[in-house]
């Protein structure tokens, strides 16, 4: 038994002297030279006076409240082929001329024509009726909006489902 105390008694002794050595205090250091850190450059004046940006918002643009003014003759065609053609003037928010025809391609096409339809609306969107077809018009930001609602009267069948609003650039004038 006793062979077995002499070999873990190196053990034992290098414990007992690293906890002694670990309460030992220690001279405290003289402080070493640091390199005085440069003062950091004071604001210039005009990035102090600068305004923050201003807040992307993923919210839509709010329709103006003033009389829309548009005047345009354009053609598009779409990744999918739908080809449109639109005819539309309209000053201080009074439909003037409006003629539309989009063709969906083998899902058919649809025609407008102001002389079917009566503006019952004027601000803030012109509004087109006839019968139970609505065409609305409105402007946000650079573009002004055609949109059109339950317009399956003014379609061949079942072409009124692939229906989308046609979009009018007011800078260019041309549609998409």
């Amino acid at each position: 038994m006793s062979r077995r105390w002499l070999r873990g008694l190196p053990l034992a002794a290098a414990l007992t002297a690293a906890l002694v050595a670990g309460c030992a205090q220690f001279a405290p250091q003289p402080p070493t030279a640091t390199r005085p850190q440069p003062a950091p450059a004071p604001a210039s004046a005009p990035e102090a006076r600068r305004p923050a940006p201003p807040i992307k918002s993923t919210k839509p643009l709010p329709i103006p409240e003033r009389p829309l003014a548009v005047k345009t003759e354009c053609s598009y065609r779409d990744d999918v082929g739908t080809e449109g053609r639109l005819v539309l003037d309209v000053q201080a928010s009074r439909v003037q001329r409006f003629w539309s025809q989009v063709d969906m391609g083998s899902k058919g096409r649809c025609s407008f024509d102001l002389a079917a339809f009566r503006q019952t609306a004027f601000m803030p969107t012109p509004t087109l009726v006839a019968g139970a077809c609505t065409v609305r018009m409105w402007e946000q930001g650079d573009q002004v909006t055609v949109s059109y609602q339950n317009c399956a009267s003014q379609c061949s069948p079942g072409a009124h489902e692939y229906l989308w609003p046609t979009l009018v650039s007011r800078k260019t004038g041309t549609c998409r």
